[in-house]
């Protein structure tokens, strides 16, 4: 098994800093969130692991692969799923070839589609309309069932809570909860902290672009201080 390693890094825009000296690590089986407020550069962290930011960094390497000197596409062929904010699905392709697209790094004749289906089972009976047609909840699902097709050893997952109900939000919950519970390790980013303390075992919370605490999540999502200054809750 393999683990996620992050030091030292930043992200900046132009003259505009989005994170800076950003560290942790994502071990084998393990499930860590990232929290924060609005603007707090949750997202550019994870875009910048990915290699889709400009960025700074002591380390980011995935075992034995220096993530700072693989290109972005190659990721996934080093184990690492990703599941972008907004979805990303292709609207005009249909839910099967989708899914089918995230297994580019394989035969299409022996992927995992069968237990993406059996994980959301609403695809299945979708598979052949068109991804565009489907609800905001259905893309999201598709979008996670897309980055499984490379059979992940870690997945990176950008907001899947963005405009979704409550109802969805728990069902996604309980799709990443069961998906750790088998062995995938787990980076969520998120705004939503119910969610990720739901979801995650420890926390990053993040605040203007810096690691402002750490923690066992269930100790932080009790915790009056991070509730109150970095989560406004």
């Amino acid at each position: 098994m393999t683990t996620l390693t992050v030091e030292g890094l930043s992200v900046h825009y132009g003259g505009v800093r989005a994170a800076h000296d950003v560290s942790f690590t994502v071990e084998p089986g393990q499930s860590l969130g990232i929290i924060g407020a609005n603007g707090a550069g949750k997202t550019s962290t994870l875009k910048a692991v990915m290699g889709l930011a400009p960025r700074r960094a002591t380390t980011i390497r995935f075992g034995e692969h220096d993530l700072l000197r693989a290109p972005a596409h190659t990721l996934v062929r080093h184990g690492i799923g990703y599941v972008p904010e907004g979805r990303h699905v292709f609207p005009g392709l249909s839910v099967e070839k989708n899914l089918l697209l995230g297994a580019y790094t394989s035969s299409w004749k022996h992927t995992p589609i069968e237990e993406v289906y059996e994980l959301f089972p609403v695809l299945r009976e979708m598979r052949h309309r068109l991804a565009g047609a489907l609800s905001g909840g259905q893309q999201q699902m598709l979008a996670v069932g897309r980055a499984l097709m490379c059979r992940p050893q870690v997945m990176l997952l950008d907001e899947p809570s963005m405009g979704l109900s409550p109802i969805l939000v728990a069902e996604i919950a309980g799709v990443l909860k069961r998906l750790n519970a088998d062995g995938l390790a787990i980076l969520l980013v998120e705004q939503n902290a119910k969610l990720t303390f739901d979801v995650t075992t420890t926390c990053l919370v993040m605040e203007n672009g810096q690691i402002a605490a750490t923690g066992v999540s269930a100790d932080l999502r009790n915790d009056p201080e991070v509730r109150r200054i970095y989560l406004g809750l």
